[in-house]
């Protein structure tokens, strides 16, 4: 058992990309996304006006200053079969805003290798902190990141997700247990 674990893993490169093939990654993330993302003709006009006055340079909606982008591709020889990316935020925060892993490939352990590929780039660029946001139906990924070491750490609502549930993952033990101390009420300590 142990060694055809070994042997699927053996199966995936995941490495940094500097952009993903359009329209095919859109695609991919309407498939992997499908079930948790609710599509309306709303949501499209709105997003294809937002397009138009960010292409005009309308001055009455400022565009959104991130920085640089970091993309991981998980591929089976040149098949991009999943992905993650995300951008530093203020605080040493890497927030990871993507990730996802196509059906035939999930429940291999690739989704943990994406994640561990991001803790590491995030480690080695100082960061203190890992966040993401889910939908709350995604529990699938919200149950491997619980289990990877992440907490909930909110809820927010969307127009195009609904409600989400924000996590953190907090990269040394030392700020893991202050959010535990500061999170979780003084409840059911000992005296």
């Amino acid at each position: 058992m142990s060694r055809m674990k070994s042997l699927q893993r053996l199966e995936w490169e995941i490495r940094p990309v500097e952009k993903f093939p359009e329209p095919e990654f859109s695609d991919l993330q309407r498939q992997v996304f499908a079930e948790v993302q609710r599509e309306s003709a709303e949501l499209d006009a709105m997003l294809r006006c937002e397009a138009a006055q960010e292409a005009q340079g309308a001055p009455d909606v400022p565009l959104a200053a991130h920085s640089p982008m970091f993309r991981l591709g998980a591929y089976i020889g040149n098949d991009l079969v999943g992905w993650s990316n995300g951008w530093m935020e203020r605080g040493k925060v890497f927030y990871m805003a993507n990730s996802g892993v196509v059906a035939a490939h999930r429940r291999k352990g690739l989704y943990t290798a994406l994640l561990s590929a991001v803790r590491e780039h995030a480690l080695s660029q100082g960061v203190v902190t890992l966040r993401s946001q889910h939908s709350v139906l995604n529990n699938a990924v919200i149950i491997a990141k619980l289990r990877f070491g992440f907490h909930v750490s909110g809820l927010s609502q969307s127009a195009q997700m609904g409600t989400l549930v924000e996590l953190s993952c907090h990269l040394s033990e030392l700020r893991h247990a202050m959010y535990r101390d500061r999170a979780i009420p003084f409840v059911g300590r000992a005296s």
